[in-house]
């Protein structure tokens, strides 16, 4: 469904060599410093960081507004991309207070797309719902023309309907990493969380988007590697483009700093490592391979349907096919119809084979005529 507010999208044009790009790129600047013991960058540095990922991205997304993220707006716009900005809650009202007031200043300035009233701060109990319902209410009353939300983890936001109702757009951050399921399980896991945010809010607020504000996989660590996060960007975003998904990917660059508070997992997060080069593999994903075996070969080939119609409609059955080159591989599909006979294969006898896109996503017509909408079940292989 439609946001309730839009968010404007502005579209840079890619590089010569970039055929997808994400839909967002959540940027941490502190490459080297702890933020926590007073590390700040420099506009030229906040430029610099911005300028290399936009070629790959739509969005960006900041997390404070303050010790040079201030500047990060207005340059953001410069290359072409909108940006999500977010003010920094803790339990220190005084700071609290400083980022605010900065929040609202680059937003009169048209410089924030999208407002983001804090991020996880019910998860880390820094502040009540109450608290964190005003200043959202504050934000709307002096910036009515900005879209704005807050951001959290699933199981917070899902007990918070009066919270779910206040913002523009439900943005939520999905770690299958940190609850500790296993990379065989992670998309399983962001379906079914999918599903169940989708279905939540359309009950409490209709019409309202829901979106992935952060969610990624580290290259170290434990259960972290460079395959693993390779293979989670791939099915991630195949998923995403899928179903029409807009995300912040989790992050742009490692940050060292995070390794004292998160353990070693902590500083690998990132597209890019601390030096400014783009790790192994993810080129693909920017060439358009997700989900192709030019990702991660060395893994099985694996079948995913993201959509199955109900009966009675006439929707296309949609998948995605990992680990494969879509030149060499096809879907067989077929439909049971009881009263017709048993199984047919679609989408038609002369057709029997679905093609596969590069991004390793599929799709076919699976009522084509006759009683096929009476089918009651459905069969994919690859």
């Amino acid at each position: 469904p439609a946001t309730e507010t839009p968010i404007p999208t502005l579209t840079p044009t890619p590089m010569p060599d970039v055929v997808y790009q994400l839909s967002g790129i959540d940027l941490g600047p502190y490459i080297t410093g702890d933020p926590n013991l007073g590390a700040t960058v420099s506009e030229t540095e906040i430029r610099n960081l911005i300028e290399r990922i936009a070629p790959y991205t739509y969005w960006v997304r900041t997390y404070g507004t303050e010790n040079g993220l201030e500047y990060a707006g207005a340059i953001a716009h410069e290359y072409g991309l909108s940006i999500a900005v977010t003010a920094w809650l803790s339990s220190d009202l005084e700071a609290n207070e400083r980022q605010m007031a900065s929040l609202i200043d680059m937003a009169k300035n048209g410089e924030v797309d999208l407002a983001i009233i804090g991020n996880e701060t019910l998860l880390r109990e820094d502040l009540t719902e109450s608290e964190l319902l005003n200043y959202i209410t504050r934000f709307k009353e002096e910036v009515p023309n900005v879209p704005v939300t807050t951001t959290d983890v699933w199981s917070k936001i899902k007990q918070s309907p009066d919270l779910i109702a206040s913002m523009d757009v439900v943005a939520v951050n999905v770690y299958p990493y940190w609850e500790n399921i296993g990379i065989d399980e992670a998309f399983s896991a962001v379906k079914e969380w999918y599903k169940d945010a989708v279905e939540t809010v359309e009950a409490i607020s209709p019409g309202k988007n829901v979106i992935v504000a952060e969610t990624g996989w580290p290259s170290c660590g434990e259960n972290g590697d460079p395959t693993s996060a390779l293979y989670y960007l791939s099915s991630f975003t195949s998923f995403a483009r899928v179903k029409s998904i807009q995300y912040f990917w989790f992050e742009a660059y490692d940050e060292a700093w995070k390794a004292e508070y998160e353990g070693e997992a902590g500083a690998c997060w990132g597209l890019w490592d601390s030096e400014g080069q783009l790790k192994p593999g993810i080129d693909e994903i920017f060439a358009g391979n997700a989900g192709s075996g030019k990702v991660v070969p060395e893994r099985e080939p694996k079948l995913d349907l993201t959509l199955v119609p109900p009966m009675g409609s006439i929707t296309d059955l949609a998948g995605i096919a990992w680990f494969v080159n879509p030149e060499d591989y096809r879907v067989a599909v077929y439909i049971y119809v009881p009263d017709a006979g048993g199984w047919w294969i679609k989408p038609t006898f002369d057709f029997p084979l679905t093609e596969i896109n590069k991004d390793g996503s599929w799709s076919c017509p699976v009522f084509t005529g006759g009683i096929d909408e009476q089918a009651t079940k459905v069969a994919a292989f690859l």
